[in-house]
């Protein structure tokens, strides 16, 4: 049974080829127009486009730059702004969260900046099993004592 159907796969791929073949020779080429400058221009003006040339693209791109340079300084003026801006939330901890899930609830909040350094606090301070399961007012001003107090007491 499979040597009857590789049979007549390979007669589908010569009869395909075949065909193939016989469009391409039989194509018309001497009726194709060639690509003109006058025809690009054309095609870009009824598109409401423009070409440039290299030179031109270049200085474009180099004055852009240039111009991106004072905003990407801006740019870098913002973080510290933000650094400075205290972000609050209530922290609601279900029973059956784990301490590690509390953490990235905190970081997810831009209440703590790494999770895995404040489990680490929680866990050499033993108080990865205190953790109560209620919501806690919190706010980025905390430190991870402050923190732990809160989320640790009932």
């Amino acid at each position: 049974m499979a040597s009857k159907n590789l049979r007549g796969f390979s007669a589908g791929i010569i009869i395909s080829t075949g065909i193939l073949a016989g469009v391409y020779y039989t194509a018309d080429t001497e009726n194709r127009t060639e690509l003109t400058d006058t025809a690009v221009e054309q095609y870009l003006s009824e598109k409401g486009e423009l070409a440039i040339s290299k030179e031109e693209y270049t200085s474009l791109t180099e004055a852009e730059s240039a111009a991106a340079a004072p905003a990407k300084e801006e740019a870098d003026a913002e973080p510290e702004k933000e650094e400075d801006k205290v972000f609050q939330m209530t922290l609601t901890i279900t029973q059956g969260m784990s301490t590690g899930e509390v953490c990235d609830l905190l970081q997810k909040g831009n209440i703590i900046k790494d999770s895995k350094e404040f489990l680490k606090y929680l866990r050499s301070n033993n108080l990865e099993g205190a953790v109560r399961a209620e919501s806690h007012q919190v706010n980025s001003s905390m430190n991870f004592d402050e923190l732990a107090k809160e989320i640790t007491s009932s």
